[in-house]
């Protein structure tokens, strides 16, 4: 007969595991955030490429949610995209 006792609760595995499931997403916005800073160039009219070039992503966490805002930055002066 096999038996065994358990104290307290699970927490800290909910936690390791609510970890662990926030890198897969962050994995997933990591992959968008590419795509979109790929497709946002494609579309950005080329003269020289540069402003084309100057796309980039950042994921941010609030209040717990998570965004990905994208940024062009021209010539030191920053717009802000975000999704």
């Amino acid at each position: 007969m096999i038996s065994f006792r358990q104290k307290g609760d699970f927490s800290k595995l909910t936690r390791f595991l609510e970890k662990v499931k926030e890198a897969v997403r962050l994995g997933d916005l990591d992959k968008y955030g590419r795509e979109g800073v790929a497709a946002l160039a494609s579309a950005t009219p080329i003269d020289s490429g540069q402003t084309a070039n100057s796309w980039y992503y950042k994921i941010i966490h609030k209040n717990g949610s998570v965004s990905i805002a994208f940024t062009i930055q021209i010539f030191k002066m920053k717009f802000l995209l975000c999704i």
